[in-house]
């Protein structure tokens, strides 16, 4: 610490509010996804005390991402709140998905206000995860209770609405809790059709301390039937350590999520561990197999997990 006249003056003025810059108010913890490549790019997971926004086009993975956020906070035996603006809430997919629907708690606003005042109570109370789904769907109460005309459409409304809200709600952060919001992608309505935009504007992204996007990617087909997709997710923004700037894909399945294991087999596939000729699949990990298709390739790792751990090993390695 600097034997400074001044540095000392202002930091004992406790109406300033100054603290040394290693201060443990400073510290936080992160909220693993458990799925290996998001954990990779994130640094270990989404930060508590901190802001993260998601966003892409429709079905495009933004939920499911964060419900395995709540999943981990359940695992941990923490408080994770669900603010649903969209009405979309459903128990008997989030159940799929691996939540315990009895241990999360869901507020199905009916407005922004009211949003704004869940959030708020999550966020001053300390709750481990705060989930808004989503932007998109923050109607201001002056809309809804509108009764002149459906056309009533005041000039920015939402982003007015929402960005004033992140003012007030920023600060509470500071109780503990993680911020995860979701959004949406929008064709602009200017003169290049191309454009894509987010309700509630761009100042979000400047509030943002981690911006992810998320686009769906090709389909998993099983005898030619569509089972899943591809869920592509790359960092845009990033103020918490993070370093990886690469787009990453997980095989996310209709009926089973994201399996662990497909991940790594898809990354080690990625990254020459494994290789293909043909209908076959062959790794210097064991080198007296070769298995024909990749839904036996899927098989053989789960049936055999120590086999699995040495791909597993191996791609971290080049990680």
């Amino acid at each position: 610490m600097p034997a400074n006249d001044l540095f000392n003056t202002l930091l004992e003025d406790k109406n300033l509010g100054f603290v040394v810059g290693n201060s443990e108010e400073f510290l936080y913890e992160k909220i693993p996804f458990n799925i290996p490549a998001l954990d990779r790019i994130t640094n270990g997971g989404i930060p508590k005390k901190k802001f993260s926004l998601f966003f892409g086009g429709w079905s495009s993975g933004k939920s499911y991402l964060a419900s395995q956020l709540c999943k981990t906070v359940q695992s941990q035996d923490g408080v994770a709140l669900w603010v649903d603006t969209e009405m979309s809430w459903d128990s008997v997919w989030m159940e799929k998905c691996g939540l315990d629907t009895e241990s999360i708690l869901v507020k199905q606003a009916s407005n922004a206000e009211d949003a704004y005042r869940a959030m708020e109570a999550g966020l001053k109370n300390g709750a481990d995860l705060v989930i808004l789904d989503s932007v998109a769907g923050l109607i201001p109460e002056d809309i809804t209770e509108n009764k002149d005309s459906f056309g009533y459409s005041p000039i920015a409304w939402q982003a007015r609405s929402w960005n004033q809200a992140l003012i007030r709600l920023l600060p509470l952060l500071s109780h503990g809790s993680a911020l995860v919001v979701i959004n949406q992608v929008r064709g602009s309505m200017g003169p290049v059709s191309a454009i894509e935009t987010m309700p509630g504007g761009k100042g979000q992204q400047f509030f943002a301390h981690a911006v992810m996007e998320t686009r769906r990617g090709s389909y998993i087909k099983e005898k030619d039937e569509r089972v899943g997709f591809m869920i592509k997710a790359g960092l845009l923004k990033d103020k918490f350590g993070g370093e990886r700037w690469e787009q990453v894909e997980v095989p996310f399945r209709i009926e089973g999520g994201i399996d662990t294991n497909e991940t790594y087999l898809r990354e080690a596939l990625e990254k020459g561990i494994i290789t293909k000729r043909g209908a076959w699949y062959y790794c210097d990990k064991f080198p007296d197999q070769r298995i024909q298709g990749f839904d036996n390739l899927r098989a053989f790792a789960d049936q055999f997990p120590e086999e699995m751990k040495k791909i597993v090993d191996a791609v971290q390695i080049l990680d």
